[in-house]
């Protein structure tokens, strides 16, 4: 299904918001990350096999994942989303359901893979439109296809109907999120960064009630550091119940710990036995905290050809001063705007390749300056292999690794036999050579010993 507009608009404003393109000297050439690294470069294609159903009843997903890319992509997740549909919404819709639907996705250069995921519909559900929306990372991080911890920006979009017992239901108030009692906007751009020197924030959401019955419920929190895709992310999670009267809400609070990191994001999921209703927040703070945005290699197999590189993307996840201040427009003696420049800390960056026992077999280092903007980092690559691994490490100013990745590529998980049947395994043929000549040696040393014992002896 096509994407309605307003999607296009949020991702460049995605893009132009959060970290913003920007080149970095690679090699001696000036490069920008996105001429590697396409976001929305995975089509996914999904609708359903009805366009309506009773609640309760078993639903199907149907139709493909695409990789545009020139180049395979490996360790790659499809994530769906279903939500209750709310045209009077300017905050986005009411999350029934997430998760990852299918994990491990290897996918050749321009390869489309068919796609079929049975789907039980809660029968708590209620009437009305519902939302599929979905999402396209690897290795549990890197954005191909939306972005999985926004409300707003898909990789794909379906709809579909449902007829429940009722239209009323149980939901979060999107509308009333507060943090430290102000009001909070969870749609679209973040809309303020709180200061680094920030250790705790109060959240506050209601949860309405709209039938007309008494209820209990469990609520489960779950904070992460900068998504859910990444079970590692976890930071930390707990429940609590709560009951709330018949047409009525209920505050619900969290109080968070914010020290160490610089983005947190907050799932909270209710469950009234068979309804459901889950709402996520994103917080940032001023601070420095580098993260890798996207790794991979534009060739593969590698071939031993020129152009043949690995390279990684990656930015400081949040501002380091009042974004406020360095967002306002300057113009030029034209009246042309003058961008911002983004601030910078000093970091560290080291990318590896590696065959599959963990020798490094070429590498590079990046040392200088992280800010906010999107940079690269690429290395030139004249090795001939099928199978091995990318790795990236990224270090703060203070000589933590914040974040590291290992990118396995091995040929033999394609849809195709992409491997060399000609290729030679160098260090095997070396150490066989080498058995040989030692298996030749001892075998000449044997003869002539034998040879002389069976001299006959002279007189």
């Amino acid at each position: 299904m096509r994407l309605p507009s307003v999607f296009y608009i949020s991702a460049v404003f995605f893009l132009l918001f959060s970290p913003s393109i920007s080149k970095s000297q690679t090699d001696g050439a000036e490069e920008s990350c996105f001429d590697y690294y396409k976001f929305q470069s995975v089509t996914i294609d999904l609708h359903t096999d009805k366009s309506a159903y009773k609640a309760g009843e078993g639903a199907k997903f149907v139709g493909s994942v695409t990789n545009t890319n020139s180049y395979p992509l490996v360790g790659g997740s499809l994530i769906l989303r279903v939500s209750k549909f709310d045209p009077r919404s300017n905050v986005g819709n009411d999350i029934i359901d997430e998760w990852t639907a299918i994990d491990d996705i290897n996918l050749l250069a321009g390869e489309k893979k068919s796609v079929e995921i049975p789907y039980q519909l809660s029968s708590g559900l209620s009437t009305g439109t519902y939302v599929l929306t979905s999402y396209f990372v690897t290795q549990g991080k890197f954005n191909l296809a939306g972005l999985s911890f926004s409300d707003d920006i898909h990789g794909g979009y379906a709809n579909f109907s449902v007829e429940g017992k009722s239209e009323k239901t149980v939901k979060f108030d999107r509308n009333g999120v507060k943090i430290n009692n102000e009001p909070y906007r969870i749609f679209g751009l973040i809309p303020r960064f709180f200061t680094e020197d920030a250790k705790a924030l109060k959240i506050s959401v209601p949860l309405k009630n709209e039938t007309a019955s008494d209820l209990s419920a469990s609520i489960e929190y779950s904070l992460y550091y900068w998504d859910a895709a990444n079970k590692k992310n976890l930071v930390k999670e707990w429940t609590s119940a709560v009951e709330i009267k018949k047409n009525s809400s209920k505050e619900l609070f969290a109080d968070i710990d914010v020290v160490e990191k610089t983005v947190y994001f907050l799932k909270i999921k209710a469950t009234f036995g068979d309804k459901i209703s889950e709402i996520h927040v994103r917080i940032a703070k001023i601070g420095f905290r580098p993260r890798l945005n996207f790794i991979g290699v534009n060739q593969f197999p590698l071939t031993g050809e020129e152009g043949a590189r690995m390279f990684v993307c990656y930015h400081n996840t949040t501002e380091l001063s009042d974004p406020a201040a360095r967002r306002t427009l300057q113009r030029d003696s034209n009246g042309k705007i003058i961008p911002p420049a983004s601030e910078t800390r000093n970091g560290k960056l080291e990318l590896m390749l590696k065959n599959f026992s963990g020798r490094v077999l070429s590498n590079a280092v990046f040392e200088g300056g992280i800010s906010g903007d999107v940079e690269v980092f690429a290395k030139d690559l004249k090795n001939r292999l099928d199978n091995f691994v990318i790795s990236a490490k990224l270090y703060d100013d203070k000589g933590n690794v914040v974040d590291e990745a290992d990118v396995v590529y091995d040929c033999s998980k394609f849809s195709e036999n992409i491997c060399s049947e000609t290729s030679i395994n160098y260090y095997y043929f070396g150490a066989g050579f080498l058995i040989l000549v030692l298996a030749v040696y001892l075998a000449t040393v044997h003869y002539k010993r034998n040879e002389k014992i069976n001299e006959p002896a002279k007189t």
